[in-house]
């Protein structure tokens, strides 16, 4: 029979790391979240698109082109449910298109202030 308590300063040290890797994680991952919001409007389409990311989730194409409406290069994104489809697009709100499609529709992010998109809750 072994005895535990011959380890457990060791098993203890151990388990302090791990739990202060843990929280420092969650600090980081927590610090790096915005709060994004975009209205989503059903049977539109973007008229022309520079990037489509494939198996992405609505969050992901907001925040996609959130972060990359910070330098300009987007400001509606299309999305397909169906599909799991992106369309990032520096098109307007007026350059949309209608579709029959219902699955089909387009995020558009607020327009950007003094050099930075406006943070608002997404979801």
């Amino acid at each position: 029979m072994v005895s535990l308590n011959t380890d457990m300063p060791a098993l203890h040290s151990a388990k302090k790391r791990i739990l202060i890797i843990l929280l420092s994680t969650l600090v980081l991952s927590s610090a790096n979240k915005q709060e994004i919001y975009a209205k989503f409007t059903k049977g539109k389409a973007v008229a022309t698109s520079h990037t489509s990311l494939q198996q992405c989730s609505q969050i992901q194409c907001v925040r996609k082109c959130f972060e990359e409406g910070k330098t300009g290069a987007c400001s509606v994104a299309g999305y397909n449910k169906a599909r799991k489809v992106c369309y990032l697009s520096t098109d307007s709100e007026d350059e949309v298109v209608d579709v029959a499609d219902e699955l089909s529709g387009v995020f558009i992010l607020p327009q950007p202030t003094q050099g930075k998109m406006s943070k608002k809750k997404m979801f």
